[in-house]
């Protein structure tokens, strides 16, 4: 399948209530648009620091949650806090290798 960005426009994420919301305009095999919303924090985590998929619940322990937009789709971005209280900096993943648009709908791939 691959990355859904090559379908997709339109992509914002929304940090509510401890949680981040993504949210994209993805295409389906008939060309039609479709809105779609997938919560972060159900697939991705933090470990120590570092994002990492099949978590859960990364925003509690991030600031500064922010897309960037890249060649290979976007890139969630967030400072993340360390087992020992500090923070690495800026932590990154891209989206679109674990996130695919299978017709219209968004599916996370798995860990």
């Amino acid at each position: 399948m691959g990355s859904f960005h090559h379908t997709a426009r339109n992509w914002r994420i929304k940090v509510e209530n401890g949680i981040t919301m993504f949210r994209v305009e993805v295409r389906d095999t008939h060309g039609n648009w479709h809105e779609r919303t997938i919560r972060l924090d159900d697939h991705i985590g933090n470990t120590d620091g570092w994002f990492i998929w099949g978590g859960q619940n990364f925003t509690s322990t991030a600031r500064n949650i922010r897309l960037e937009d890249t060649e290979w789709g976007p890139k969630l971005v967030a400072v993340m806090r360390s087992n020992n209280g500090g923070d690495r900096g800026d932590q990154g993943m891209l989206l679109g290798d674990k996130i695919e648009n299978r017709d219209g709908q968004l599916h996370f791939t798995g860990a």
